[in-house]
């Protein structure tokens, strides 16, 4: 076990690595086969991976300035993972699901 702030940059190369590497070989794969639906799928676990990260970084911040990070409701998608801190958009913005299928936590 390591501390909040190298926890927490840890995830941040897990995120990246999957955003840089993995789903990008994924991708690769899937446009080879002409696999239009794993394609998607990638593609929306990719753009989540990288909100994932962003999210990371900000909490990263404020542990490095002895703070804990304050958040509201956490909401996703359901359809491609897409994760929004506050009131959903109206439509998401990586699949375009309505907001009223947003799940908040």
């Amino acid at each position: 076990m390591g501390n909040t702030v190298a926890n927490l940059q840890a995830a941040i190369g897990g995120e990246t690595f999957e955003v840089d590497e993995m789903y990008a070989a994924y991708l690769a794969v899937a446009d080879t086969q002409q696999e239009k639906g794993a394609h998607r799928s990638m593609t929306y676990a990719m753009e989540a991976e990288k909100i994932h990260a962003e999210m990371y970084s900000d909490a990263r911040e404020t542990a490095e300035s002895g703070k804990d990070i304050s958040i509201g409701t956490v909401y996703i998608c359901p359809v491609c993972g897409f994760t929004h801190v506050g009131e959903p958009p109206d439509r998401c913005p990586v699949c375009q699901a309505k907001k009223e299928r947003f799940r908040g936590f």
